[in-house]
């Protein structure tokens, strides 16, 4: 059975939207594959904190920190963070896991460490208060 050509001409808007849609799913699909860093859950960074001995790095602004924070977390804004790489570089070799409040600015955060030759990065989904759904400490 061939599609009503009729429907396609009715819609054509309809259908051009869908394809830029889909091509702008499909471009953000292939950066986040090429950014160089993952994505990974609060359950998946405990794993990383206890086996390899994992790096957590606050982003926030200092401002925000009085809501808590996650233990033995280094604390470098992002505001700050690519004239003060430099305070962190002894973990250029461990794993790195950033976060900030809900995961945005920790994949900026990230780009600037992998820039920084960071070899093993990687964003907090959800950030801290990502951290605190999955019901795992925090401290003030």
């Amino acid at each position: 059975m061939i599609p009503d050509s009729e429907f396609f001409t009715n819609n054509i808007i309809l259908f051009i939207a869908l394809g830029i849609i889909i091509a702008l799913i499909i471009r953000m699909e292939i950066k986040r594959a090429m950014r160089g860093f993952k994505d990974i859950t609060p359950a998946e960074a405990v794993l990383l904190i206890n086996k390899e001995n994992a790096v957590l790095l606050d982003v926030r602004e200092s401002n925000e920190l009085a809501h808590g924070s996650i233990r033995d977390s280094k604390h470098l804004a992002l505001s700050v963070l690519k004239q003060r790489v430099d305070e962190i570089k002894t973990h250029t070799e461990q794993p790195v896991i950033a976060y900030c409040k809900a995961g945005t600015r920790s994949s900026a955060a990230c780009e600037i460490l992998k820039k920084n030759n960071f070899a093993n990065v990687m964003s907090l989904k959800g950030g801290i208060e990502g951290w605190k759904t999955a019901n795992l400490p925090v401290v003030k």
